[in-house]
């Protein structure tokens, strides 16, 4: 299992100062060439601060609207559990778009999809390109979480569980990278069992 560790920050994150860790578990198919992807992390009192970026070139950003599903595209995800005692969970996955896709819940099969209108405002979603890729910028707010979960507070010493992933089921190749391995045998992120840890400093 491995383990982040997530630094506190004041004002706006620099993220060439923040770790950045590699999705180096390529699952179920071979990771395409050149694909390289990476997961970021910081916080302060009010939010988590995410930043996701792939390596990949020509990436596919079909999808649009609320009720679309990013996976089909190129897409960057973030999946956590906020309470240590609490099996729940939020997966956030976004396109290069910066369309969203988010559940809460379980598992795959026990988890609601959650509609929110202004979801590029309140997650103050960024979407951006490099020379050779692409990433997202988003932030995820307290207050938002306890809407959910009353008892959650970033504080020091307070560990996550969660995973950062990378996938395309329908780009030319498929792919499925992930930062803490996933055992199963067809694709699946949804498996909370084989999430990281996430360590706030």
């Amino acid at each position: 299992m491995h383990t982040y560790k997530v630094q506190p920050i004041a004002g706006n994150p620099d993220w060439d100062a923040i770790e950045k860790t590699e999705l180096t578990h390529a699952l179920w198919l071979p990771r395409p060439d050149g694909m390289r992807a990476f997961g970021q992390l910081c916080y302060n009192q009010d939010a988590l601060k995410v930043r996701l970026t792939a390596h990949e070139k020509n990436p596919l950003a079909r999808s649009l609207g609320l009720t679309d599903y990013v996976h089909i595209d190129s897409a960057l995800e973030f999946f956590f559990s906020p309470l240590p005692d609490d099996p729940r969970y939020f997966n956030f996955e976004f396109n290069l778009r910066g369309t969203i896709y988010l559940g809460f819940g379980f598992d795959r099969y026990r988890a609601a999809r959650q509609l929110i209108p202004d979801y590029r405002s309140l997650f103050s979603v960024t979407p951006f390109q490099f020379d050779g890729g692409w990433g997202i910028d988003f932030v995820i707010p307290v207050s938002f979480i306890g809407i959910y979960l009353p008892s959650f507070k970033l504080e020091k010493g307070l560990v996550l569980r969660g995973n950062f992933y990378k996938c395309g089921e329908e780009t030319e190749p498929p792919h499925y990278l992930a930062w803490n391995p996933v055992e199963w045998e067809t694709p699946e992120f949804h498996r909370p069992e084989c999430f990281g840890q996430f360590r706030l400093e």
